[in-house]
């Protein structure tokens, strides 16, 4: 049993999509194709007796996480700077340098 799922490249990346795809690569393969503007993801459940409705909680599952890793993706750039920051702040008073 198989379902294709389209997802738009201006929202989702390629990227993403494989993180998504390792997550559940437990009952799921994964064929990403990239297309002008959108990404082709046909989903081939490894069990050939998946129920429908089975199926179906997987595949919202999965959209789900899309965008999940998405929004995970975009907060990671946006506090970028801040997070270096601290980590810098937190390193410098390690007594690891020198002369102190």
């Amino acid at each position: 049993m198989s379902r294709t799922l389209i997802f738009s490249s201006q929202i989702s990346s390629v990227e993403t999509i494989k993180k998504v795809a390792y997550r559940f690569s437990d009952v799921l393969s994964l064929d990403i194709i990239p297309r002008s503007g959108e990404i082709e993801c046909i989903l081939q459940f490894i069990s050939g007796s998946r129920e429908e409705q089975q199926a179906e909680r997987i595949v919202a599952a999965f959209k789900n996480e899309v965008l999940d890793q998405d929004l995970r993706s975009i907060i990671s750039k946006e506090t970028e700077a801040i997070r270096n920051a601290v980590l810098a702040f937190a390193l410098s008073k390690t007594g690891l340098q020198g002369g102190e």
